[in-house]
């Protein structure tokens, strides 16, 4: 009788360290910035993770941790290895990637107020007038898949010839660009208004522009719960909340607005 009442005991304490087991994880708020081509590393960007993460456990009431890539092969093991709740990823990993990983946008970021990307293609002043007269390579931080392709161009597949490359340093590219070291970059909208009064400006021209295109997108992992519109409504308010003011500064995002409807 005794072994039997310690043998029940033993297996009701294992139900319960389970149940606690599995309420823990369900209470980790794990999310993950992916931003390949950006500069700097994760280790930078750790404290940003970590405001953030404070700021959405506090409004949740749920623990929250949070790490950032800017390289796409260690994002892709991360993924593969690790199951996030909710993201923040450029638009080429999203579009690369959201049915491998099964990411539905919940909200958009506003980088400097714009509620639109759009991405231009530069070339030297004295060079070709379209990129179909583009001999070589033009590189920007988005054009890393095969994917972004198809986002700069959409169906003008007559662009598609055009040599693309990758890289985590498009303001060095274009000063490529100026020396006749390559032959464009291409640059997204923020990009684009930080450099187009500059010196650096002056040497090249647009010879190509996208059409508006999604800003990078707050996403979901997986099925969409209740917390995931807890967490858009969180998100969505943060532009009026003074406590959020510096944490938005960090994110480079004057805020968030609704998910992108493109992207549905």
């Amino acid at each position: 009788m005794l072994r039997k009442i310690l043998a029940i005991t033993f297996i009701l304490i294992l139900s319960v360290a389970g149940a606690v087991s599995v309420a823990g994880a369900a209470e980790s708020f794990k999310f993950v910035i992916i931003e390949p081509g950006q500069p700097g590393t994760s280790a930078d960007a750790q404290p940003v993770m970590d405001s953030l993460a404070e700021y959405v456990s506090e409004k949740l009431g749920k623990p929250a941790t949070g790490v950032y890539f800017n390289e796409l092969e260690p994002a892709l093991k991360y993924l593969d290895e690790n199951k996030p709740i909710w993201g923040i990823c450029g638009l080429t990993f999203f579009t690369s990637y959201s049915d491998k990983y099964i990411m539905t946008p919940v909200a958009s970021t506003l980088p400097q107020g714009l509620d639109k990307d759009v991405w231009r293609i530069l070339a030297p002043s004295d060079g070709p007038d379209s990129v179909k007269e583009i001999k070589g390579t033009v590189f920007g931080s988005m054009l890393y898949t095969p994917e972004s392709r198809k986002i700069l161009f959409k169906k003008d597949e007559a662009e598609n010839q055009l040599v693309i490359e990758g890289t985590s340093r498009p303001l060095s590219k274009l000063r490529w660009v100026n020396k006749g070291k390559a032959a464009g970059v291409c640059l997204n909208a923020v990009q684009y208004s930080v450099l187009s009064g500059s010196d650096r400006f002056s040497g090249v021209k647009v010879v190509y522009e996208s059409g508006k295109l999604p800003n990078s997108p707050v996403v979901w992992f997986g099925k969409v719960t209740d917390d995931s519109f807890r967490l858009q409504a969180i998100l969505l308010d943060m532009k009026d909340d003074p406590a959020a003011a510096s944490l938005l500064k960090l994110l480079q995002t004057n805020g968030f607005g609704p998910a992108d409807k493109e992207l549905k």
